[in-house]
């Protein structure tokens, strides 16, 4: 499964390619676990961007928490773009 993050207007970064408005996010790897419980790397090679999250039940809500993660940073990064989540059965 992946969450594909679609931006209202195309962005700039550290990528190759120029300006990009869709990217899609996965879960990188196998769980992991810290005194807070279990966590995976979800990232995306579009955005250049990685980080992690606390494992769901299902890769459902393990990307719903990535969602949640990354509705955050985009708003505080993003303050005159809008964007949409989509997931995406791979």
């Amino acid at each position: 499964m992946i969450l594909r993050v679609k931006l209202e207007k195309p962005i700039g970064g550290y990528w190759d390619g120029g300006l990009k408005d869709t990217f899609d996010f996965k879960i990188d790897g196998y769980p992991h676990e810290d005194s807070k419980g279990q966590y995976v790397k979800v990232g995306s090679w579009q955005a250049n961007s990685w980080f992690h999250v606390a494992v769901g039940r299902t890769d459902k809500e393990t990307l719903r928490n990535a969602k949640t993660r990354l509705r955050i940073m985009l708003e505080a990064r993003l303050h005159d773009n809008s964007f949409e989540f989509i997931y995406v059965e791979d």
